[in-house]
């Protein structure tokens, strides 16, 4: 099945302007989730493969790779652009890292605290992929904010609000348990199958919000294009042997 492009049936384009009301942009989501040394932003590369916008790959980023437990300069690795026609609207790149260069050159003075590194580079990417559910909500209550029907708001619709309150507990849970490190000291369940469990529950926050933006939901320069980042973030860090 394809995927209808937005701009045919005359939506504007993924934005601040997506659903009518100022909504945060996918890359500016990604831009401000980053982690910044020496003012030059950390991409997470694990699987091989690095999520990036324009702006970040032009200001010269360091590659924290998972796999190595190095971290590079961009210019040490080689990063070969894979086309993805679906995140095209959300100003998205993504890179495969096929070669790595000159691997005993990295950057030196974070060497010996890496592996700390790349766990919270971990977080840091499900905090984004939390933001972009909390957009996409946005989007979602933008867009039916001037929808009636039976007579009444669509917002006002019992079923809708049941699946709003659905996503707001997910979105609740996945910020207090991201931000209260406490709790993941105490819990007898690894930290590492705690992030996996949020990441099933936010695939139904997604899931709820494209069946609640309708046809909307559907489109690449929508909701969409939201979820399709948060699906490639998901893909990117749960590695096979995380799989339960």
């Amino acid at each position: 099945m394809s995927v209808l492009n937005s701009d045919e049936v005359g939506t504007v384009p993924v934005g601040t302007e997506a659903a009518g009301r100022p909504v945060p942009t996918v890359t500016d989501l990604l831009e401000a989730a980053m982690l910044r040394l020496d003012t030059r932003p950390v991409l997470l590369c694990q699987g091989g493969i690095i999520l990036a916008t324009p702006e970040l790959v032009k200001s010269g980023p360091w590659i924290c790779h998972a796999e190595t437990g190095h971290i590079y300069e961009w210019k040490q690795v080689r990063a070969d652009r894979v086309e993805d026609r679906m995140l095209e609207p959300s100003g998205l790149l993504l890179y495969r890292i096929s070669e790595l260069r000159n691997e005993d050159v990295a950057f030196f003075e974070r060497q010996d605290d890496v592996t700390g590194d790349i766990a919270g580079l971990r977080k840091r990417m499900l905090y984004f992929r939390t933001e972009l559910c909390s957009a996409g909500l946005e989007q979602v209550r933008n867009h039916l904010s001037s929808r009636n029907s039976g007579g009444q708001s669509t917002l006002q619709h019992q079923l809708v609000k049941g699946m709003i309150a659905d996503v707001l507990t997910v979105l609740y849970m996945a910020e207090t348990i991201q931000s209260d490190e406490f709790v993941l000291e105490q819990s007898d369940i690894s930290e590492t199958r705690t992030s996996t469990w949020v990441h099933q529950e936010l695939d139904e926050a997604f899931r709820q919000l494209q069946r609640l933006g309708g046809g909307f939901g559907y489109l690449r320069h929508a909701i969409s294009a939201y979820v399709y980042a948060g699906q490639m973030v998901k893909n990117m860090l749960l590695i096979p042997k995380e799989a339960f």
